[in-house]
């Protein structure tokens, strides 16, 4: 009996992505409030990315405010003080958002990862390695790999490396902003670091 070839079989049973066409069909309602609608949606819009690029500005600025406050109080405490309130009370009316902290982190390269392990050592990185198979080797070799992988007298010694290639990623170590305190200066560490930080209960409460 003839042995299968997974790996064409798997490309053959694959889905087909169609091809994009470029030309759209074109209708039009002749309708004054259609048009009117559309130059409506379109101002908004424009006015929405606008209020989008003033809102980040404005959400940058607070993060760092907060975050001076946030480290303030790690240094004095000695421990991560999880979310915290920041606040403003001006004429009985208190402005506050919640300062969220998070144990995420920025992906790492490995030059920027090479450089955390030099300064606090390497329990602040986590290495992780994926495999995976190469494509010019499954086709080359694709009949021969359904049936055996190893010790096969059919694959050469020189193609055996290749056919399954490593993926190295660094990131920050999980718990490292509980641990901040102990790296060096927690303001210091955290811009080395870089927590994924968000702002949530933007409000100002009256009375």
């Amino acid at each position: 009996m003839a042995t299968k070839n997974l790996f064409k079989k798997a490309k053959a049973t694959a889905p087909k992505s169609s091809a994009k066409k470029d030309e759209k069909v074109r209708i039009n309602l002749n309708d004054s409030d259609f048009f009117d609608k559309i130059s409506m949606l379109e101002t908004i819009q424009d006015r929405m990315k606008s209020d989008k690029a003033q809102a980040d500005m404005l959400a940058d600025e607070i993060k760092d405010l907060s975050k001076e406050e946030w480290v303030r109080l790690y240094e004095k405490s000695g421990k991560n003080p999880g979310s915290i309130f920041v606040e403003s009370i001006q004429d009985g009316r208190t402005a506050q958002v919640m300062f969220v902290p998070s144990d995420k982190y920025i992906t790492l390269n490995p030059d920027r990862a090479e450089v955390l392990v030099e300064k606090y050592g390497q329990d602040i990185v986590e290495e992780k390695t994926t495999f995976s198979f190469d494509n010019d080797m499954i086709e080359k070799y694709g009949e021969v790999l359904s049936t055996l992988i190893m010790n096969c007298d059919d694959i050469s010694d020189d193609d055996k490396e290749k056919i399954i290639k490593a993926s190295t990623s660094y990131s920050v170590a999980k718990g490292t902003i509980d641990k901040m305190k102990f790296y060096g200066p927690v303001g210091e560490i955290m811009d080395e670091v870089k927590p994924v930080i968000a702002l949530k209960n933007v409000e100002v409460v009256n009375g």
